[in-house]
């Protein structure tokens, strides 16, 4: 008796194998479909393609950050006049130093 159930149970497992193999690869197939779809597109078409409000709420991010960005560069400008003020010997940012120059001073 308990051998037929055994067979008979051998040949299920053997059908829900191959199912869910042949329904991974439906899914595994569609996903790798869909990410290369979205590799391909430019950043700019997909955010047109989102719903508005996610579109909105990135262009304001956008925004945000490029006044940001401005601030920071301001401030940067205000700090280099003010230490320029305060030692003008020195050499301005920017200026290359040789290694030479570097071990003359020590």
């Amino acid at each position: 008796m308990c051998k037929g159930s055994g067979e008979h149970g051998g040949s299920s497992s053997a059908g829900v194998f191959i199912g869910g193999f042949i329904l991974g690869g439906i899914v595994a197939g569609t996903l790798g479909c869909i990410s290369k779809a979205l590799a391909g597109a430019d950043r700019k078409d997909l955010m047109r393609k989102l719903p508005k409000f996610i579109y909105d709420e990135e262009k304001a991010l956008e925004k945000t950050r490029q006044v940001l960005a401005d601030k920071i560069a301001q401030l940067n400008s205000a700090i280099d006049e003010v230490s320029a003020q305060l030692h003008p010997e020195d050499a301005p940012n920017g200026t290359a130093v040789t290694s030479d120059e570097i071990q003359a001073s020590i």
